[in-house]
């Protein structure tokens, strides 16, 4: 009884600290995301950008899908708060959630790098879009872009999850700092310190549950026990002699 108690109890101790971990994420992510909305607000006034050309406008849907995703990070916590025996059906919503969201945030940047293509393009609307079509500069533009994307695979940013990850995309992003996409990566990089943690807590609560880490608790029990009871055992040989 003794030997399943402690397991059970290093097993509960990781749940708890997973729980911790992704209302932790999922507050920072929400922190992060109403920083980014407040900057794109910053980048589309400078560049007299209004109305449906602003980047705000255009990355708006991407970001309410990572808001939501982040909810689903806290909604994981609350099953493994309600559950008085936390199994691997937890451990696994709280991975899937994580996912999830790091692949939203990566949507981000691949979002940002898109309204920049479009921007160059004459896509977008804005004041700043319109100058650049009259006087010729998105061909110069276009080709600082080719040369900003690189397509080797030493790209920092070739794979979308490249920054929480490693799922494909492609491309990179401008060079100029004054862009969208260099807008959206600046604001991860302040505001957002990644899934690192989390990541390694799902992978310490799984190793908690596992077979061996039992057997290994179990073991430990029992050398201890086998120890204390030496202790007070101590063999024929070790006796005093009567007299």
């Amino acid at each position: 009884m003794e030997k399943t108690d402690n397991v059970n109890s290093t097993t509960k101790q990781e749940f708890a600290k997973l729980e911790v971990l992704l209302i932790e994420t999922a507050s920072h992510v929400t922190i992060c995301l109403k920083k980014l909305k407040d900057n794109l607000g910053k980048y589309d006034r400078r560049h007299g950008l209004y109305f449906h050309g602003t980047s705000k406008h255009f990355m708006r849907n991407d970001i309410q899908v990572a808001k939501e995703l982040a909810t689903d990070l806290r909604y994981a916590a609350k099953r493994i708060c309600r559950n008085k025996q936390p199994t691997r059906s937890e451990i696994n919503a709280a991975r899937m959630s994580m996912n999830a969201t790091a692949d939203a945030m990566n949507d981000l940047i691949q979002s940002g790098r898109i309204y920049d293509q479009n921007s160059n393009n004459g896509v977008s609307g804005g004041v700043t879009s319109i100058i650049n079509n009259i006087l010729g500069t998105n061909v110069n533009n276009q080709k600082e872009n080719e040369e900003a994307f690189p397509q080797n695979g030493d790209d920092k940013f070739t794979t979308k999850r490249r920054f929480f990850g490693h799922k494909h995309t492609g491309g990179g992003i401008p060079k100029s700092s004054d862009t969208v996409g260099a807008v959206v990566l600046a604001t991860l990089h302040e505001t957002f310190g990644g899934f690192s943690a989390l990541k390694q807590q799902i992978a310490d609560t799984e190793n908690a549950m596992s077979p061996s880490f039992a057997a290994r608790a179990k073991e430990a029990v029992k050398d201890i026990a086998n120890n204390f009871v030496d202790d007070f055992n101590p063999s024929p040989n070790a006796m005093p002699q009567s007299l």
